[in-house]
């Protein structure tokens, strides 16, 4: 398995951890393809991601017809070599091609670079939930009702995700969290207001 397909694989698990207390949620899932759909009419809140397997095709028509059916935005994502096989298809299911994500791996034997100094919370209590979502609510301009809605109902010690604050003189500056799947971790999202970007929060947090 190539690294982005593996990467692909995490996203699966990750999406899976962090939309299944959403209200309305609606799952389905295979090794390397997951649909989710929930109450919220935005598109962040309704996802798609499809990897490599042969029923990839067959996937994407299937969801593309029940998020029709809910009345719902999505979001597809996809390996390149599915984007590359499946974009025809995808277009002509009336999905617009606006980009694409960097799927990145470090390796263990790296050695990684500190960043600059700050104070690693992880979330397990209602406190550090709520600091978190205000951190993401703020980074994404987006409603506090629905960050604590979709994203903080699923930060739970329990969850599957684990999710971290980082400290700095000015207090809660970014969080992110990730899902550790072995002697893996994805890091399914990043957040730093405005005010705290372009100094290098993100890489002291993940270093």
């Amino acid at each position: 398995m190539n690294e982005a397909d593996e990467l692909i694989e995490l996203c699966v698990r990750a999406l899976v951890a962090q939309m299944i207390a959403a209200p309305g949620v609606e799952l389905h899932v295979t090794r390397t393809c997951v649909l989710g759909l929930t109450d919220e009419p935005l598109a962040d809140f309704n996802r798609l991601i499809l990897g490599a397997e042969a029923g990839a095709e067959e996937f994407l028509i299937r969801a593309t017809a029940r998020a029709k059916e809910r009345g719902r935005p999505l979001v597809a994502t996809m390996s390149p070599g599915v984007a590359e096989a499946l974009g025809p298809v995808a277009a002509r299911l009336g999905f617009a091609k606006v980009g694409s994500s960097p799927l990145m791996m470090l390796d263990p034997d790296v050695p990684v670079r500190p960043g600059r100094s700050l104070k690693i919370v992880r979330v397990l209590d209602a406190q550090e939930v709520a600091v978190a979502g205000d951190l993401i609510a703020a980074a994404f301009e987006e409603t506090r009702e629905v960050i604590a809605r979709y994203i903080e109902v699923g930060m739970t010690p329990t969850s599957g995700v684990e999710t971290y604050v980082g400290y700095g003189e000015d207090g809660a500056m970014c969080t992110v969290s990730m899902t550790p799947t072995g002697d893996t971790g994805a890091i399914s999202l990043m957040a730093t207001p405005p005010e705290h970007q372009r100094k290098g929060l993100g890489q002291a947090l993940l270093s």
